[in-house]
C-alpha cells in the first residue's frame, strides 16, 4: 500500500513538472525535460528558401548566420531582402496543434489525444523574427520607410489553428501554403527597393559578420 503511494505520488511530480514550464521561457519546451533543455524543434527552412527562390522580382536571401542577436538570442531563421521589402521568416515543424495570441509572448502546442493532455510552449514567432527586422531597421535607418513582413511557417506534423493573416503585416501559414503567400504580398506590393538599394541592405548585414558585430 505505502509502495502504490509512493509511485502515485511520483506520478503526480512529473506530471505537475511537465504541465508547468515556465511560458516565458524563450526555449523551445517538451514534454522531455533533456529535448526542453538541449534541443528546439525540428526547421523546415531549406523547404522554405526553395520557396523564396522562386519569387518574382529582385531578392536577396540571408542566411541565419548573418542575423545574430545581442545576448545570444536567436533571430529568424531566414531573411528576404526584396524590391517589396524586408521578409523574416520563423520555422518549425511540430506535431499536435499550434496556436497563440499574435501579439502574445508565447505559443502553445497541445496534445488532447495524450493520456494525459498536455501542452507545451513556445517563444513567440513573431517577437523572433522581430529582433531580425529591428536589426535590419536599425542597419538601415538611413531608409526608414522600408515595409517589413513577419512570417511564421509550420510544417506538415501537426495541425495550425491559427493562421492566415493576422494584422500587422504578419502570417502564419503551413508550409504548403507559403508559395501563394509570397506570390500574392509581392504581387499586390509596390516595388520600393531598386535592385542596388537590395543588394546594398545584404552587404551591410554581410558586413556585421565581417565586423564580429
Amino acid at each position: 500500500m505505502l509502495t502504490a503511494a509512493v509511485l502515485l505520488l511520483i506520478f503526480l511530480w512529473f506530471y505537475r513538472k511537465k504541465s508547468s514550464y515556465n511560458p516565458y521561457d524563450v526555449r523551445y519546451s517538451h514534454s522531455s525535460y533533456y529535448d526542453c533543455t538541449f534541443s528546439g524543434p525540428e526547421k523546415c527552412t531549406d523547404r522554405i528558401s526553395g520557396v523564396i527562390r522562386l519569387t518574382a522580382g529582385c531578392g536577396r536571401l540571408i542566411p541565419a548566420e548573418l542575423l545574430s542577436v545581442q545576448q545570444g538570442q536567436k533571430g529568424a531563421d531566414l531573411l528576404f531582402v526584396h524590391e517589396s521589402g524586408i521578409y523574416a521568416f520563423t520555422s518549425a515543424d511540430l506535431a499536435g496543434a499550434i496556436s497563440g495570441n499574435p501579439s502574445g509572448r508565447y505559443w502553445i502546442q497541445s496534445f488532447r489525444d495524450r493520456f494525459p493532455a498536455c501542452r507545451n510552449y513556445l517563444y513567440s514567432p513573431f517577437l523572433v523574427n522581430k529582433r531580425s527586422l529591428d536589426l535590419v531597421q536599425w542597419e538601415c535607418r538611413d531608409m526608414p520607410a522600408i515595409p517589413c513582413y513577419s512570417i511564421a511557417v509550420f510544417g506538415p506534423k501537426g495541425i495550425l489553428l491559427t493562421s492566415g493573416s493576422l494584422g500587422e503585416n504578419r502570417w502564419a501559414v503551413t508550409l504548403a501554403e507559403l508559395p501563394l503567400l509570397m506570390a500574392d504580398i509581392t504581387r499586390r506590393s509596390r516595388r520600393f527597393l531598386k535592385p542596388e538599394q537590395v543588394e546594398m541592405i545584404r552587404e551591410r548585414l554581410a558586413g556585421r559578420e565581417q565586423n564580429g558585430l
